[in-house]
Parts: structure tokens; sequence; C-alpha cells
């Protein structure tokens, strides 16, 4: 059983000299961290100080569910621990996880990120809702595996075509990749015992205007429900979006960026219709 630790990085150097030691301390086959066309210096920093990581670059900033899926497709590994660069995993971290692959149905185990618990998920006047699952030591069924730390069988990961690269340059892509494993009938486990500390300093704020990162998370949110919603779900959803958009009119801007990806969208449910084994409320009910 092979093991790839991927690390996507943009301008991270601080966060890559406190945390690379611990990933190497896992023990993994592999590690590659994707340079996101950083600007501090990053790559040539992981090149000298930890030159059993293998380094790809981008000549552009690809954004993470893009950069995510290159080093995906590139690693060695049939199985990929995906981690953001801000976070420091227990050393103990490999032998808490890999057991639960011995079951075929688990597409992914998702870490307990600085004790935060695991996500279920309500669908409610056509409009699916984050509830935190209860905080304990008990291993939970979750509604998705987080991308800022958590374990993939890659082989699922390459029949589910990774992140949907629609939804960068990223929020929301790892609760549509979820829903669309669940909804194939694989499990993801949330294992308390998986721990990482995440010191979160959003990429995406230091990039992106905060107005624009508001449309862009409201955007991919609906993405998300308009691509994997059952069909009657779908149709409530549009009731309560446009009795939504009555109410704030504002809303109507996110909306329209979505609706420029309804072909997508259409071709995507089109295709996916075969590989649905759960409807939503199977789904919901295995969670919660």
């Amino acid at each position: 059983m092979a093991v790839t630790v991927v690390i996507p990085v943009w301008n991270g150097l601080e966060h890559v000299k406190a945390n690379f030691p611990a990933v190497l301390a896992l023990g993994a086959n592999e590690i590659i961290a994707i340079d996101d066309a950083s600007a501090d210096g990053v790559g040539d920093h992981i090149k000298k100080a930890f030159p059993q990581v293998k380094i790809l670059t981008n000549v552009v900033n690809l954004r993470f569910p893009k950069s995510v899926n290159k080093a995906v497709k590139a690693a060695s590994g049939d199985f990929i621990i995906l981690l953001n660069q801000d976070v420091l995993p227990d050393k103990h971290l490999l032998k808490n996880v890999f057991p639960h692959f011995s079951d075929s149905r688990v597409f992914a185990v998702t870490f307990n990120e600085q004790h935060q618990s695991w996500a279920k998920v309500e669908i409610n006047n056509g409009r699916l809702e984050h509830i935190n699952g209860e905080l304990d030591n008990q291993i939970h069924h979750s509604f998705w595996a987080s991308g800022a730390g958590s374990a993939f069988r890659k082989s699922v990961w390459r029949e589910l075509g990774g992140f949907d690269e629609t939804l960068t340059p990223g929020y929301s892509e790892d609760l549509d990749l979820g829903y669309r494993a669940r909804k194939r009938g694989y499990d993801i486990l949330w294992e308390p015992r998986a721990i990482i500390f995440h010191t979160p300093e959003s990429a995406y704020r230091l990039a992106l205007p905060e107005r624009t990162l508001r449309y862009i998370k409201e955007r991919n949110f609906l993405l998300v429900q308009w691509k994997n919603f059952d069909l009657s779900n779908l149709l409530n959803h549009a009731i309560s979006l446009i009795t939504y958009i009555l109410k704030h009119p504002g809303f109507i801007v996110p909306v329209f960026m979505a609706a420029f990806h309804l072909p997508r969208v259409f071709l995507f449910r089109l295709k996916e219709k075969r590989f649905i084994k759960l409807s939503d409320s199977e789904v919901m009910k295995a969670i919660n």
C-alpha cells in the first residue's frame, strides 16, 4: 500500500519551514509539493531543504482545484494524503487512518482538524445546509472529506475525476467531490485520532478582493447543488432561489456567475445519472 502526500503551496515559505519536517516524519512513500507560481522562493527552498520532496511547478497560478488534480495525477501512491501548506500533521496520522481503507467502499478519511467535528448536512427548503456533527471520540460517517486534510483512495478519485475544475479558483470543491462519491455509494469517515493542527491563512483572501471572494463562494455553492441535487430537491431549490433573490436582489450576481456554467451542469448530470446509486434522502440517512 503506497502512500503519496500531496501539498499545494503558494507563497507559503514560512508554513513550509514550520510544517514540512512533520510531513516527512509521517513516513509516506512519496511527497509531492506543487508550487502554484509562488513569488517567495518556496519552491527553491523545498528543493534545497527537503530534497526528498518531489516538486511540480506551475508556470502560471492554476489555483487549488487544478493544482491538486495535477499533483494527484502525478502521484505514484495508491492512496493520497492531501494537506494544506498551513497544516501540521500528528506523527501517528497514517496508522490511525489506513486501517479504514480495508473496506473497499471507503473513498476517504477526513482528519480531526484541531478537534473540529465531522460534517453532516440537511436539505431544507431546497438548500443544502451544513451542520457540525457532535464532537466526540467516535468514528463518524462524514458528508465530505476536507481538502485541507484528508486521505483518499486514488482509484476512486480517478473514477470521480477529482476536483471539479469548474469551481476554480476554489471553495466547495471538496464538498462537491464528497457529494458525488456518496451518491455513487462510497463512504467517507471522520477519524478523531487522525489529528492535524491547522493555522489557516487563506490564500484566496490574499489574492482576491473580498467581494469577489464572496461571489465565488456563493457561485460554487450554487453549482454544487445544481450538479448533485435529485430532481425533486432541484425544483424546490429553484423556487427557494427565486424567493431569495426577490428579498436579496444583490444575490443575482453569483446566480448569473453560476448560470454561465449551466451547459456543463447539464452535461454532468446527464453523464453522472448512470452512476448514481443513492438518492439524496438515502445519503442523508447514512450520515445523520
